[in-house]
């Protein structure tokens, strides 16, 4: 089911008031456009890009270039834009571009978030739709930065024309460099919708449009996957779905396999599913949109195809060239082989005789999980509507990943339960999403699942999430655009001891920690102390505080080799550890070299007299005497 769910809106079904005709007919002239530039109050500073949804080609979210992240600090917030975001920013040479329900892209300078260029590409649409809940209808979808060719491209509605349109803009100035119409045969604007992300191909030919149905599913839609030459013309590549409904409507959108440039997608459910082909399924074609071949569950028509059950609700993510994980709103999972989809029940997990679904979402079988997934070895992370988020952990041998059931054992874990986020992203080793709910941005420790920050609320549409480049994240919130700055906690950390490798039993050895970080980053360390003894276990010898040193009394102790290790983290820090640092150290045992004894008195005393005998060991630190 192509179903559109923005936080705050219910679906409305609305009879058409418009007569409508083929959509080529309906565009006699390309669409008007205005510019308008502010005041430019910071000079532009390159820090990072995410150029395409989710980062990549694979949909993966994941910047693994950022040091670990210990927690963040609130940013600048832009003035409020002419409409409402629905696309995740994306940046690339100092700016953050995003567009709005009003068919508006924005240009913000990433240091401070002032309007660096606008353009107004015309008129959304505000009627007109059989059914619907987002008005007005502009730019919906995540567009694209090609930076081959210096563009932005996205995807309008305009009113005036009744027809989609792919609008490629200049990144420096704004002007509008490309218009290419979107209007497939048999393409009807009144049941059908764009809403998931575009995609460049991998040899920058093409970019990719999914379209899918209108909240309400009315009439007899179908899936479009659409690719427009970026040398202009008319779109020259099609996928439509063979049965209606099925429509690819995931925010996540198309994905490519950057090993051959292949295309890969999810379906939703078809109406009716009797008969259906392609319903709920993974699609993946050749760079043409041609050759298509299919994964679908082998429950699919008893537990994805029903109303509001769709597999397509969320986009897969490739994890390498021969592995990819989907899910959608039943809740279960699979790891499938991207080049060789196996049609249906064709998954490589769960196992296909007998067929058992495998739960992700703690359970959840309903509505389970939306728009797309974010992936950083070994853990998928998915956002459960109502269960927080989850991360799976994937053993790529197998393949298999640790099933999240009503218990969700580790090594999964889960948090932000109850609440209900937007897709997450991975960046400085912790993830980050949006509580859609109104409850603000949100980090967790990647590996652990601990809260590293929480911002103050604000609100978001449905499907929110985040980007980041060079250590900034950036939501659309609503009219603005919010910035964040990632503090990166103590990146490096140095542990001496004093003597340095070895000493006798019997001596004190100093262990000292010294910890570093980028900018302010590791202002406040903290240290904790751990020693492993020979044929022992790990033990704190001293827990986190501001000191950073730690005497060990040797005495009694056995000899060996010890294993010392100094952990770090900034005071600020949700985190374990920041960073870390581990030797050995060798102890032994001294012989004594020479002894004496001596008595008092002398050496004669008469019957009664107490007699003190005194033994002297040297060359020993830790002397014992019998007598």
């Amino acid at each position: 089911m192509a179903k559109l769910k923005p936080a705050f809106a219910a679906a409305i079904c609305l009879i058409a008031l418009l007569p409508f005709g083929p959509v080529a007919a309906l565009a006699a002239a390309p669409p008007a456009q205005k510019a308008v530039s502010a005041p430019r109050t910071a000079p532009l500073t390159t820090n990072g890009a995410w150029t395409t949804y989710h980062n990549d080609h694979a949909r993966s979210g994941l910047d693994s270039s950022q040091p670990p992240a210990s927690g963040a600090t609130a940013g600048w917030v832009s003035t409020g834009l002419d409409g409402q975001v629905y696309g995740e920013p994306l940046v690339y040479q100092g700016l953050v571009y995003v567009s709005t329900l009003n068919n508006t892209v924005y240009a913000l300078n990433q240091t401070d978030g002032s309007v660096y260029w606008s353009r107004h590409l015309g008129a959304p649409q505000t009627s007109g739709w059989q059914c619907g809940n987002i008005n007005p209808t502009g730019i919906l979808g995540t567009g694209v930065i090609d930076a081959a060719l210096s563009r932005i491209y996205v995807v309008e509605f305009l009113t005036q024309f009744l027809s989609y349109y792919l609008v490629g803009l200049d990144l420096t100035t704004g002007t509008v460099v490309q218009t290419t119409q979107i209007a497939p045969p048999g393409f009807n604007w009144t049941i059908q919708q764009q809403r998931g992300a575009l995609t460049l191909s991998l040899d920058g030919s093409h970019v990719y449009i999914p379209f899918g149905g209108r909240a309400g599913d009315c009439g007899p839609y179908h899936g479009w996957v659409e690719g427009a030459p970026t040398a202009g013309g008319i779109s020259d590549e099609h996928y439509e779905t063979p049965s209606t409904g099925s429509g690819v409507w995931a925010a996540g959108g198309v994905g490519v396999d950057d090993l051959n440039g292949n295309v890969f997608f999810a379906t939703g459910n078809a109406i009716p599913c009797t008969g259906a082909v392609n319903s709920d399924s993974v699609i993946e074609t050749n760079a043409a949109l041609g050759a298509p071949t299919f994964f679908q569950p082998q429950d699919w028509y008893a537990n994805w195809c029903g109303p509001d059950l769709d597999l397509g609700s969320a986009t897969p993510v490739l994890l390498s060239p021969s592995l990819m994980f989907t899910s959608g709103k039943h809740g279960q999972g699979f790891l499938l082989n991207p080049a060789a989809l196996g049609g249906t029940n064709g998954q490589l997990y769960p196992s296909g005789a007998p067929y058992t679904g495998v739960d992700v979402c703690a359970g959840l079988h309903a509505d389970a999980t939306f728009a797309s997934f974010a992936y950083a070895a070994p853990f998928v992370y998915l956002e459960c509507e109502g269960g927080g988020l989850v991360a799976l952990h994937v053993n790529p041998a197998g393949p298999s990943f640790s099933p999240c059931d009503a218990a969700c054992a580790s090594p999964n874990w889960r948090a932000g339960s109850p609440g209900t986020f937007g897709p997450p992203i991975v960046a400085g080793g912790a993830v980050w999403a949006v509580d859609i709910n109104g409850n603000g941005l949100y980090g967790f420790d990647a590996a652990t699942g601990a809260q590293i920050y929480h911002s103050a609320g604000f609100g978001v549409t449905h499907f929110s999430t985040p980007s980041e480049a060079g250590g900034q994240i950036f939501v659309g919130s609503n009219n603005v655009v919010r910035s964040f700055n990632v503090v990166a906690g103590c990146t490096t950390m140095n542990a001496t001891a004093a003597p340095p490798t070895s000493t006798t039993a019997g001596t004190t050895v100093t262990v000292t920690g010294s910890a570093s970080g980028a900018g302010s980053g590791c202002a406040n360390p903290r240290y904790q102390f751990w020693l492993l003894p020979p044929g022992g276990v790990w033990s704190i010898v001293q827990p986190y505080s501001a000191n950073a040193t730690f005497s060990w009394m040797t005495s009694g102790s056995a000899a060996g080799s010890y294993r010392f290790s100094v952990w770090a983290r900034d005071a600020s820090s949700g985190r374990s550890y920041d960073a870390f640092s581990a030797f050995n150290y060798s102890l032994t045992i001294s012989s004594c070299t020479a002894m004496s004894a001596a008595t008092s008195p002398l050496n004669t005393t008469t019957v009664g007299t107490p007699v003190s005998v005194t033994g002297s060991a040297t060359g020993c630190p830790n002397p014992l005497y019998e007598f």
